[in-house]
């Protein structure tokens, strides 16, 4: 189909355009739709081109039950009255023919934001021995004995009790505590990619012929 037979169906705008160029066209480029009536289509079905309004499941719900309850030939027809006489023969052997349309149902799978849980931060006392070496020094009772030179005697010394007393000193380890920084912890958050399996039945339709047995 040229420009020329598209200039029915679309606004004079877009008469003049491919048609490979027509199905992604704004939805207001049928012919008799105009702005207002686009604007009033996408608010109602969400669609915005040609395309999407073809193609528009209410749409193709409309027209199965328009097939359903008046026939096939029910259903118009966009193929225009100049199209060749192959072409009209082939659609008014269609419109004879009784037919089914299958259905199925798919899944459609989304992701939403959950809350998984709270991670909290918090520091608790715990106790542990630590051991440490400490080098420490004591003073210990030395005892040297020896002789007197001759000439260095105490004068005359007499036989008695007597005593001295030396006072020994030692190091002893000193334990304290202090409270040093020692490291810094900091938390946040990384997003992650996973894989997440779903699995939901889902129906479908079959179409089957019963054929009448044929006579022998």
């Amino acid at each position: 189909m040229g420009a020329a037979q598209t200039r029915q169906y679309v606004d004079r705008r877009y008469q003049d355009r491919d048609v490979d160029e027509l199905p992604d066209a704004p939805v207001e480029a049928l012919r008799g739709l105009g702005k207002r009536g686009g604007e009033a289509l996408h608010k109602a079905l969400g669609v915005r081109s040609i395309r999407e309004l073809a193609t528009n499941d209410v749409v193709l719900k409309a027209q199965e039950v328009l097939r359903l309850a008046e026939g096939p030939a029910a259903v118009p027809t966009a193929a225009p009255a100049a199209a060749g006489g192959d072409a009209a023969g082939q659609q008014r052997q269609r419109a004879g023919q009784p037919a089914l349309t299958r259905s199925e149902e798919e899944l459609e799978v989304a992701t939403e934001q959950v809350p998984r849980g709270q991670a909290d931060l918090r520091k608790r006392v715990v106790t542990e021995h630590q051991h440490r070496t400490v080098p420490v020094e004591r003073e210990q009772l030395r005892v040297q004995r020896g002789p007197i030179p001759a000439g260095e005697g105490d004068g005359d010394p007499e036989v008695s009790a007597d005593e001295r007393t030396i006072e020994l000193r030692e190091e002893q380890a000193v334990v304290d505590e202090r409270v040093v920084p020692n490291q810094r912890v900091r938390i946040g958050k990384e997003v992650v990619r996973d894989q997440d399996h779903v699995a939901e039945p889902v129906r479908k339709e079959r179409v089957e012929v019963d054929q009448p047995d044929r006579e022998r």
